[in-house]
């Protein structure tokens, strides 16, 4: 992928003893093909045109395995990589950054930082409106992998207890409740801050609907550090505008730069005071992606040494 001078070092740091290192955007174009052939492994940030484009998947003849930069595989053209191919995402490499953002907009909605300064702007010093405490209260967590952990460790240390979900109801970071999506509406319903922190997949669209904001605490925060389309759009918009004490954070979008719309909403959320949005840059700090390349890479050494390989995407999950 077209790494920097300090994500090629990291790369070649872990790799160099093990591998011959070749990087596609600096081939002509009739040396790429023969790079793919050959290659064992195939380390990408994506899959877009720009990088690899989808005849080029065919040529993966002896490729085991392709490794990716993030976490997110919900664009990842299955139907054209052979089956023979293993992919892993790079679970949990954005994990510390990720939590700190999350963190951070579940505070600005709690203590409704933004809605007092633009009041301060207009000359009003309210002091009659209740911030939201979070100590002795429940932060539910959907997603219990890396990012997922990160998160239930800073919302531990502000005071907060944690209920889990994810599929096999276990995690590497004790928690006051781990459960399976069973336990989906009884987490919603006591929760006073729900997260996100799941990927795309057939069982994961459209997650949150109607039903589900309607479990939520009337009061509830619910921040999406995931992906859009695991929230019903009108959905969350019709909650946000009726139940005015409700609040959420948005860092993914249902459709974003590099989308064939780009960045649109079908619905005014900007227009409320009760939502707080980034742009999907929650873990982007410095160091982040040569970091999360060295980790990558050292997924690679594991796999070219028959060690364990983490983050092993099962195909059928995703939408294809």
């Amino acid at each position: 992928f077209p790494a920097n001078e300090r994500e090629r070092q990291a790369i070649h740091a872990v790799l160099d003893d093990i591998s011959d290192i070749l990087y596609v955007p600096e081939l002509k174009v009739s040396e790429r093909e023969q790079a793919f052939r050959k290659a064992d492994v195939i380390l990408a940030k994506s899959f877009a045109e720009t990088e690899i484009q989808i005849q080029e998947i065919v040529e993966l003849k002896r490729s085991r395995l392709i490794q990716l930069i993030f976490a997110g595989a919900d664009r990842i053209p299955f139907a054209a990589i052979p089956e023979n191919i293993a992919v892993a995402s790079n679970v949990g490499a954005f994990a510390e950054p990720l939590a700190e953002h999350v963190l951070a907009m579940i505070l600005c909605l709690a203590k409704s930082i933004i809605p007092r300064h633009v009041e301060l702007g207009h000359g009003n010093f309210n002091q009659t409106a209740y911030n939201k405490e979070l100590r002795g209260g429940i932060c539910g967590i959907v997603g219990m992998g890396g990012n997922g952990v990160a998160i239930a460790r800073l919302m531990k240390g502000v005071g907060m207890a944690v209920h889990g979900i994810n599929r096999s109801a276990t995690s590497s970071f004790p928690l006051d409740f781990i459960g399976t999506p069973a336990d989906m509406d009884a987490v919603l319903k006591r929760s006073d801050v729900v997260v996100l922190t799941i990927p795309l997949t057939r069982q994961t669209l459209h997650l949150i609907g109607p039903h589900e904001l309607q479990l939520m605490k009337p009061d509830g925060i619910l921040i999406n550090a995931a992906r859009g389309k695991i929230v019903e759009q009108g959905a969350l918009y019709k909650h946000l505008k009726t139940t005015p004490s409700f609040k959420a954070g948005i860092d993914t979008w249902w459709s974003e730069p590099g989308d064939p719309s780009g960045f649109t909403l079908e619905y005014p959320f900007f227009d409320l005071p009760n939502l707080l949005g980034s742009p999907h840059n929650a873990d982007d700090v410095p160091g982040a992606m040569t970091a999360a390349t060295k980790i990558a890479a050292q997924n690679i050494r594991d796999f070219l040494e028959g060690k364990e390989l983490k983050g092993i995407i099962k195909r059928s999950d995703y939408i294809i």
